[in-house]
C-alpha cells in the first residue's frame, strides 16, 4: 500500500503541528485543579474546520471530552485517543512551563512528552484529512479526554453512557514513536488499623494502632517479595509497593488509627476480587482492606493485523523498524481493549522518562513524524474495506 500520508504531509505541516502543541501547552490544563476548557476548545476548532462532527462535553465544571468523528460514525475502524489534563509544574523549571519554547529542535513545557505533543500530532492528522477531503468507506473518530491523570472521570463519563465500538484504538502515549503492545494495570486500596487511644504516658491504657500496622508493613513486604514469579512474557512482573502512611494526631497520644495506601501492578487476567482477596490473607485480622481504585492490563496480541500495519508505517516514515515492546506505567488503554474489547496498542511522540518531570521537553521530529504516522493510519482506516 502507498504511503498517502507521506505524499500529503506537507513541510507547513511540520511547522504548524508544533504551534498546534505549543498552544495545548499554553492553555495551562494542569490536573489538580483540573480544566480542560481552554485546550479543549482549541481541539474542538481544529477538528471543524477539518470537517469532522465534532460534540463537546463538559460533564462536571471545567472537564471537558471533545470527540470528532469524520465519516461514517456507526462503523468505526479506528480511534485515535489522547487526552488533554496534564500534571502540575511543580518544582523550579529553568523555562517557563507553559511557554511552549522551542529551542534547537526541542519543546519544551509541561505536557509537551505527556501528551500535548501526542494530541497535537493525532489533530494535525485529522486536519489533513479533512483538508483532502478524503473519501470515507468507513469511519474514524479522535477522543481527546479530561482527568486522565487523577481519577479518570473523562473516559468514565463516555464509558457510563456508551460501549464504544471500532476495529483497533491508538493511544498517543509518549513511546518515543515505538509501538508498545500495552501495559500492566494498576489497583491501589487503604488498609486501616484501629486501636485505642490514650494518654501516651500510660500506654498501656490503650492499642496503638500504628504498632498494629508495622505489623502489617512487614507483611506486605513479604508479599511484594513472593511476586517475583508472577510474570508475563510481555510485561513482565507484577509487584507490590507501599505508598504513603498516616496515623496519629498528636505526639503525647497513643494512637486510635492508621492508614496506608497500597499498589499493586496487574497482569492480564488479574481481577480487583483476586487482588484484595491476597491482600487480606496477608492482612490477617489485624487490619481492614477497602478499594481504591482499580485498572485492568492492557496487551495487544503481537501479530496483530494493527501492529504491522503500525511497524510497516513508521518504518516507511523513519527510515528503520522501530522497537516493539510495552509500556512501563498504567494508561487508559484498558478502557478500550477491556472494556470495550478494542484491541488497543501505544504510540506516540516524547520519553516516558520525561513525564511528569520538571523541565518536561519532546523532540520536535517526535512530534512531526507521528503527526504523519497517524495521518496515514486514518487514511488506512478510512478507505479499506471492512
Amino acid at each position: 500500500m502507498t504511503n498517502w500520508g507521506k505524499k500529503h504531509f506537507k513541510q507547513e505541516d511540520r511547522e504548524e503541528v508544533i504551534e498546534y502543541a505549543r498552544r495545548l501547552i499554553q492553555a495551562k490544563s494542569y490536573n489538580p485543579p483540573g480544566d480542560e476548557t481552554r485546550a479543549a476548545k482549541i481541539s474542538a476548532e481544529i477538528l471543524e474546520r477539518a470537517g469532522f462532527q465534532v460534540s463537546v462535553d463538559e460533564f462536571e465544571k471545567n472537564r471537558v471530552n471533545v470527540c470528532g468523528i469524520y465519516g461514517n460514525p456507526e462503523d468505526i475502524a479506528l480511534i485515535l485517543n489522547g487526552h488533554l489534563d496534564v500534571v502540575p509544574a511543580y518544582g523550579q523549571w529553568e523555562k517557563d512551563p507553559s511557554s511552549g519554547e522551542r529551542e534547537n529542535g526541542i519543546l519544551y513545557g509541561r505536557g509537551s512528552c505527556d501528551m500535548l505533543g501526542g494530541a497535537a500530532a493525532i489533530l494535525k492528522a485529522a486536519e489533513v484529512i479533512g483538508r483532502n477531503h478524503v473519501e470515507a468507506k468507513r469511519g474514524v473518530m479522535i477522543l481527546l479526554v479530561a482527568d486522565e491523570e487523577d481519577q479518570n472521570r473523562g473516559i468514565r463519563h463516555i464509558l457510563g453512557r456508551q460501549k464504544l465500538k471500532a476495529d483497533y484504538a491508538v493511544i498517543a502515549e509518549p513511546t518515543e514513536c515505538e509501538i508498545q503492545l500495552g501495559n500492566r494495570g494498576f489497583s491501589s486500596f487503604y488498609i486501616r488499623t484501629t486501636g485505642i487511644g490514650c494518654h501516651a504516658s500510660e500506654p498501656w491504657n490503650g492499642v496503638n494502632a500504628i504498632y498494629k500496622m508495622g505489623e502489617i508493613i512487614q507483611r506486605i513486604k513479604c508479599y511484594a517479595e513472593s511476586l517475583q514469579n508472577v510474570r508475563n512474557e510481555f510485561l513482565g512482573q507484577a509487584t507490590a509497593c507501599i505508598g504513603t502512611i498516616h496515623g496519629g494526631v498528636r505526639l503525647n497520644t497513643v494512637p486510635d488509627s492508621c492508614v496506608i495506601e497500597v499498589e499493586r501492578r496487574l497482569l492480564p487476567g488479574e481481577t480487583r476480587e483476586k487482588i484484595k482477596r491476597e491482600l487480606e490473607e496477608a492482612v490477617g485480622d489485624l487490619g481492614i482492606v477497602e478499594d481504591r481504585s482499580f485498572f485492568p492490563a492492557s496487551l495487544i496480541e503481537r501479530d496483530s493485523p494493527l501492529v504491522a500495519r503500525c511497524v510497516r508505517i513508521v518504518e516507511e516514515i523513519q527510515g528503520k523498524t522501530p522497537a516493539v515492546s510495552i509500556f512501563r506505567a498504567c494508561t487508559e488503554a484498558s478502557m478500550f481493549s477491556v472494556e470495550c474489547e478494542i484491541p488497543t496498542l501505544l504510540l506516540g511522540p516524547g520519553s516516558l522518562k520525561q513525564a511528569h518531570r520538571v523541565n518536561e521537553f519532546c523532540k520536535e521530529q517526535d512530534i512531526t513524524d507521528c503527526a504523519e504516522v497517524f495521518t496515514e493510519l486514518l487514511y488506512e482506516a478510512l478507505t479499506t474495506e471492512k
